[in-house]
């Protein structure tokens, strides 16, 4: 007995389309409808919640090794009473951000990623100042010249 060429190629194409049928149901169904043992994991989201934001005048510093930047900072603060310990200690915050600033070659505010950077050590410093009243540091303007 011999089986035709059409006969196979019918059965092979049978096979992979029940194949991909199934694949494809089980795909769908685990995106659509996830089980209990889905994988699919749930994250409450919080709200975000902004703290009082006080802003600093203008800085103009020299770099280390050469060159100046000019920056708007704002902080926030960690919370409502938090306003009040960060205004009271401004001067010494202000000490603190012309000290960091001035301590940054022309290379280490360059780029975004080294402006993070330059961010969480600011932060780490203020902090250091006023109690960990502070949030995060906001650059309003970031202007570097050699």
């Amino acid at each position: 007995m011999r089986i035709g060429f059409k006969k196979i190629f019918a059965v092979v194409g049978i096979l992979i389309l029940g194949i991909g049928i199934g694949v494809g149901g089980m795909v769908l169904k685990a995106r659509f409808f996830p089980g209990e043992n889905g994988n699919v994991i749930y994250v409450e989201k919080k709200p975000v919640i902004i703290g009082p934001l006080i802003e600093l005048e203008e800085f103009l510093v020299n770099l280390d090794g050469g060159g100046m930047i000019k920056t708007e900072i704002t902080i926030e603060g960690i919370n409502a009473k938090a306003e009040e310990k960060i205004k009271a200690k401004e001067i010494f915050l202000r000490d603190r951000v012309i000290t960091v600033l001035g301590s940054k070659s022309f290379a280490d505010v360059r780029s975004g990623k080294d402006r993070e950077k330059l961010k969480r050590e600011l932060v780490t410093e203020l902090n250091e100042t006023c109690d960990n009243q502070v949030k995060d540091v906001l650059f309003k303007s970031f202007i570097y010249s050699l």
